[in-house]
């Protein structure tokens, strides 16, 4: 019995290994893309999915086989009642940001958020949002305003409103952007430049 658990955890976690390796190529936007893939899947609007749903999508039939499927869904539905809301899924696939990097993004939105309404429009994120340190503008490869606009794109990819940007789709975005920084100092940096 130990060794069958074994095995199925070994390839649980190979195929999480896999599934995490062909996501972490494509940096940030896959946090803010699965979201949005996420809602318009969604087609109940209740904020779930069941393993039917996600199974019949072409973007899982690319990236898995069927048996592949089967084993990421036990992953996904650990409270095996066959649905997984967009909380559960992110955190099954990429891990929970620490708490370290969420104060910091806390604080990054509160200082957008000056009026406290939960809400802030986009014009007053990029009014506030700053390139001019970032790595590649350093280096003179890329613009400031190049940055900025890349920005400013990524994270309405995660907004369901392209005029304003709620925390939860602010802590999307940047929870994405955590999923490429092994040392939190490095993403702590990346907010306080910007």
């Amino acid at each position: 019995h130990d060794l069958a658990v074994c095995a199925c955890t070994q390839e649980t976690n190979h195929v999480l290994g896999i599934f995490r390796e062909t996501l972490s190529k494509r940096g940030v936007w896959v946090i803010t893309g699965l979201g949005k893939y996420f809602r318009q899947i969604d087609k109940n609007r209740n904020g779930f999915l069941s393993q039917a749903t996600l199974k019949n999508e072409e973007l899982w039939q690319n990236i898995f086989k069927l048996k592949d499927f089967e084993t990421l869904w036990l992953i996904l539905d650990d409270s095996k009642n066959d649905k997984v809301n967009y909380g559960e899924f992110t955190h099954a696939i990429f891990g929970a940001m620490n708490e370290y990097r969420k104060t910091f993004v806390r604080k990054a939105y509160m200082k957008l958020d000056f009026n406290k309404t939960g809400s802030v429009p986009v014009v007053d994120v990029r009014k506030c949002y700053c390139a001019k340190k970032h790595p590649v503008v350093l280096a003179g490869k890329t613009a400031e305003e190049e940055i900025k606009s890349s920005f400013l794109e990524a994270l309405g990819e995660s907004c369901s409103n392209s005029d304003e940007v709620s925390y939860s789709e602010f802590e999307d975005y940047y929870e994405g952007l955590s999923f490429g920084f092994v040392g939190d100092d490095d993403f702590v940096n990346i907010l306080r430049n910007s």
